[in-house]
Parts: structure tokens; sequence; C-alpha cells
């Protein structure tokens, strides 16, 4: 049983400001203390970001804090939990001048919002192997609609590179219901990304198939509850580096290759960070509790799980059916080696094997428009079909057909990827009746209302300015 810290929530190291005005506090530059009842483990030395106001430096009070179970609130284990709060407008300047604010002319009208904790990593940042802890509850009230993303738990390195891996609900690649997904950009920091960056748009893209997107806590279990992460990692430049995670005792994903960010420092973030749409309500405030954030070197036996209920020996026994890795779009733009391609099975029009399917199939391709204001599909215009045979987890054309809008010259490279037994991808650069091709990823899925044919959509382009995100559509269907 945990101790009872009392009221001295952050201790001497977080003052409130001194010029009288209530509802501010002053976490400038302050090494923030968690107490024991709520993180464990970490050099006990937290920094606040980035809701700081540019002249005063100073940040609202609701921002986060410590609360007492004695008062209602949630709490997983113990008497304390650590509460954010984040409304519209809170945006500000980090401490080395980062402005959340001046974010806003890609997505939303006021920029990022984000009140999150972060490990000072001049102090102490993550290498070789780690095991980690955090318990989330996020109220049955938490509002979803209207944000590209809400951020809630990251490992970020101390630069400008893309976090290897973070956590969000709605993100803006993300095509259906909006759970709780992980999101790896680790593709983003191999070596030679800036050869992607000459032929991209220069910025790293959820879309590559060398990148994951994955729902790990559907949305009708999501809210009103508890929900317990535990993460394995060996934090490493090389592809020997490998990221578990299980949520509430089950093994949900898991991820082996390189997952550090040359030349930076590798850090655990946690809070609320989000980006609101220009639809976004005026008001809506969110509120998440964070509990159990606990570290540890090596061994997973000094989270000392058994207070939360798992046992180590039973978490490290469990295995996946499907180990995610980087991928192969890397290999077509010269941006890793063999090894990045180790346990990935493809199957490439034209080169490779591997998908489990065989027989012929239609490969039916539509054009599909959803408005960002309404969430309506405003568009669902047939474009084209062709035929392809798969033997022997080779697929071939036997038939292309004829179209402009998606231009045969593209179609015809594009490539297969297996996923899961029941999961294909379709991966290239595509037209959509324009003459500057985008690189596309489709994850297709077996139709429950239709045996054998599996559908699927990928995110072409999204027009802020028109409220409309247009999808490229493709349905497998099996000829008899």
């Amino acid at each position: 049983m945990k101790k009872l810290l009392g009221i001295v929530v952050l201790g001497l190291l977080l003052t409130f400001s001194s010029n009288g005005i209530s509802g501010e506090m002053n976490v400038f530059k302050k090494k923030i203390k968690l107490p024991k009842d709520v993180a464990q483990g970490y050099k006990n030395s937290w920094k606040f970001c980035c809701n700081l106001d540019s002249e005063t430096r100073l940040t609202p009070d609701y921002a986060f804090k410590i609360v007492n179970k004695s008062e209602g609130h949630p709490v997983r284990l113990g008497e304390q939990s650590i509460r954010f709060e984040i409304r519209r407008g809170d945006c500000g300047v980090g401490e080395g001048g980062y402005d959340d604010c001046q974010t806003g002319g890609r997505h939303g009208d006021v920029g990022s919002e984000r009140h999150e904790l972060s490990m000072m990593k001049n102090l102490s940042n993550l290498k070789g192997v780690t095991w980690h802890t955090f318990s989330l509850y996020l109220p049955n009230d938490f509002p979803i609609k209207g944000f590209e993303h809400i951020t809630m738990g990251q490992f970020h390195s101390d630069g400008d590179g893309h976090p290897a891996f973070n956590w969000s609900i709605g993100n803006a690649w993300s095509v259906g219901d909006k759970g709780y997904e992980l999101s790896r950009r680790t593709a983003c920091n191999l070596p030679k990304f800036k050869k992607m960056q000459k032929k991209d748009t220069g910025k790293c893209s959820l879309s590559w198939p060398s990148n994951k997107i994955q729902t790990v806590i559907q949305p009708k279990d999501l809210l009103g509850q508890w929900h317990d992460m535990v993460f394995n990692v060996k934090w490493s430049l090389k592809q020997n580096g490998y990221f578990k995670q299980w949520i509430n005792g089950k093994l949900v994903y898991h991820y082996q290759g390189s997952n550090l960010t040359p030349g930076e420092k590798e850090g655990f973030h946690f809070g609320i960070y989000r980006e609101p749409r220009k639809n976004a309500p005026k008001e809506v405030t969110q509120i998440a509790y964070y509990d159990e954030i606990r570290y540890a070197k090596k061994y997973c036996k000094k989270l000392k799980l058994e207070d939360l209920g798992y046992s180590c020996a039973d978490l490290e026994k469990q295995t996946i059916d499907s180990i995610d890795t980087i991928g192969t779009d890397c290999l077509e733009n010269n941006l890793c080696t063999t090894s990045n391609l180790e346990n990935q099975t493809t199957g490439i029009i034209g080169m490779g094997t591997g998908i489990q399917i065989e027989g012929k199939y239609q490969l039916k391709w539509y054009w599909v428009d959803e408005s960002t204001k309404t969430n309506d599909i405003t568009k669902n215009q047939f474009i084209v079909f062709d035929k392809i045979i798969i033997k022997k987890g080779m697929p071939t054309f036997d038939k292309l057909g004829s179209s402009s809008i998606i231009s045969n010259k593209y179609r015809e490279k594009i490539k297969f990827i297996q996923g899961s037994s029941e999961e294909i991808t379709i991966a290239g650069n595509l037209d959509l009746d324009s003459s500057m091709p985008k690189f596309v990823s489709i994850l297709l899925k077996p139709d429950p209302d239709n045996k054998g044919t599996y559908v699927g959509t990928g995110l072409y382009s999204h027009n802020i300015e028109k409220s409309k995100k247009e999808y490229i559509k493709a349905i497998l269907v099996p000829i008899n």
C-alpha cells in the first residue's frame, strides 16, 4: 500500500506566481517533482510544455495538478493521481521558444494546444532495455470530435525528429471510428530520410507503409475506465531494437526494428496535446487522469506490477500473430538495407512473393470525398477495375483497365504487402485526376458482408480551406 503524501503536491520546486494573480502558476524552467503515489523509477525531474505566456511565463493553474481520491477524483491505486485539463486557446511557448500558437496555419485556428510533462532529458534519457507503465483514465464525457489529433502519451526525442511512438485519438490519417491509436514513425528517422524529403513533401507521413497506425483500444471501450499500459523496449539505432505494448494485461503490439533518432536523446511525455480543426467548438474542455507512472531498467520485476494485478511471467510469455516492421517503401527510395526488411512478408506486382490468398480477382477503384465539417461522404464514384491473378503468393495483372483519373502507368506499379493473415496493404504513387501523383497506402480488410472480398480506403489529400478529404478506395473481389 502506497503512502499518502498529503497536500504537498509538487514540492518546493513548483511555486505559484509571485504577482498575486489567482489562477496562474510559475513552472517556467522549474524542475517539477511528482509524488511517489503517482510516479516511481524515473529521475524525479519533469518539465512542463508548452502553455507559457510569452511575456509573464505563467501557466493556468488548472493545466495539471495532483488530486486525491478523498475528493472524488479517479485514482488507479493508492490515494492520488495527476489530473490534466486543457481548454480552447491553451497554446503558448515552450522554454526554448517553440510556439505552439504558430502551428495553426496547417489545420487549426489557434495552433496546437498542449499541457504535457516530460522527462528532463539533459538529466536522464532512455537507452538500453527499459520497462514502463502508466495508467490512463478518460471521463465518459471526454469530447473527441473537432480535432486533427488528441495525443496522450509519447516517446519523443529532444530534437526536431519525429516521435518514435505516440498514442492519439482521432489521428488525421485514420479512417472510420477513432479509438486510442498507436502511431509509429520510426521510418522518418532512418539515416537517409533526406532522400525522401527531396522526393516527397519534405515531411514525415504516417501514410507511408513503413510507418504504422494501429488502434489499441476500441472506441466503445475507451472512456469511463482505467487502462493500464505496460511497455518493454530495446532502444537501438539498429534493426535489433524492439518495442512491445501490453494493455490491461494483454500484448497488443510488437515492433521489431530501429527506434531511436540519430544524435538525439529519447524520453517519455504525458498529458494532453491536441490540434483543433477550424470547425472545432469555441468552448471544449478535456480532462485526463494519469497514475502509476513507473520506469525500470532491464527487468520487468522492478516495476512491481503485482499491486496492479499483473505478473511479469505471464506478460513476458505472451506472443502476437503479426510483428510490425519498417516495411518496404524504404527499399523503393533507397532508405533501408536488407535488414530493414527482415520478418516482413511482401508480394509486389512483378517482384517478390507472400500474399496469402490465391485466385482471380477484380480490383475496383473508387474516388471518395468526405466533408470534415459534417464527416459525411459527399462522393463515392466508381472509376475503373483491373483483373489480377494471385498464384503462389505472387500478384500479377491479367488485364489493366483504362483510366485517366487514376492513371494506368501508376496503377501497374502498385505493390501488395501482406500484413496479418486477414490484412493486405496496397501501396504506391497514385494520381486522382491530377498531374501530380501522391503516395497512397490502402489497408484492405475482409468485408464481413461479402465472403472473400477485401475493402479499404487510403487518404489522398486533405484540403483545409475546402474542409474536404479525398480518399482512394479499393475493393478486391474474387472472380468465380
